[in-house]
């Protein structure tokens, strides 16, 4: 089983190598990160349609004086993207070498945000329904094991307030396998959490705090795009992405409960 403390310091390890950059490459505004998910040098590029999909999902009411909770933050490129749309933001990760790379960021990019590094079960230092709106991108699968971690991310969110996950989905047995399976070959620790996959069963555990929740649900066939990993530069590739993508509009279009078996989703919800 998964300890917070282990994770705490996989992910620590992981972020730390970011502290040693330079201010220019650390900066973030939204024309960096769109650029960064067009660019098929960027290792957003694998997953441009689902930040997209949640940049539209983030962006569909207004932002600016809304207090933001990014949740599970990582280098939180959202969280400080949404702090130079005016929006006042909180950036909450378990690994204080995250929090302190985000920070470094916000600087770069002339935005003041609050950080907390932070169990997701115990929240304390945030008040009861605190945030207009939390996004977590990649985040929630991890938190899921944990007991009371979605007890507490609902207690820190106001009525009516608006839940925005970015995630994999895990719908498609087939692809559940597939992931496994790279995940073993890879020699991928553990601590990565890639043991929880969100799909309907487990988004239930959400169903006691949160209504009105809907998955947009994207990359059937072009899932494929794994296999390109560190060839997306090439002409070939970027060609062949694009018409699984294509591909993937058409069928998703005549058959839409295929989309269950998509391997990325954006899922939108409110508090109750």
């Amino acid at each position: 089983m998964i300890t917070a403390d282990r994770e705490r310091e996989f992910y620590d390890r992981q972020y730390a190598q970011f502290l040693t950059l330079p201010d220019h490459a650390l900066r973030i505004d939204r024309k960096i990160l769109e650029g960064s998910i067009e660019s098929p040098s960027s290792p957003f590029y694998e997953r441009r349609l689902l930040y997209r999909t949640s940049m539209r999902a983030l962006e569909a009411e207004p932002v600016r004086g809304k207090k933001i909770l990014d949740y599970g933050c990582g280098p939180a490129d959202f969280g400080l993207w949404l702090a130079t749309e005016g929006a006042d933001v909180t950036l909450l990760d378990l690994s204080p070498a995250a929090i302190e790379v985000a920070l470094k960021r916000a600087r770069a990019s002339d935005v003041t945000v609050r950080g907390i590094s932070a169990d997701a079960t115990k929240l304390d230092m945030l008040n009861d329904g605190e945030f207009d709106m939390v996004f977590a991108c990649a985040a929630l699968h991890h938190t899921l094991k944990y007991s009371g971690a979605v007890e507490e991310l609902a207690r820190v969110m106001k009525p009516g307030a608006r839940l925005v996950l970015c995630e994999t989905w895990g719908g498609n047995p087939l692809l559940n396998a597939a992931r496994k399976l790279r995940a073993f070959v890879a020699g991928e620790q553990q601590e990565q959490g890639e043991d929880i996959i969100l799909s309907k069963k487990e988004l239930k555990a959400l169903d006691p705090h949160f209504v009105d929740i809907r998955v947009d649900a994207m990359n059937l066939f072009a899932m494929g795009k794994r296999v390109l990993r560190g060839r997306f530069e090439k002409a070939w590739a970027g060609r062949m992405v694009h018409t699984l993508e294509s591909f993937d509009s058409a069928v998703l279009a005549l058959a839409p409960r295929m989309r269950n078996w998509c391997g990325e989703a954006v899922i939108v919800g409110r508090r109750r």
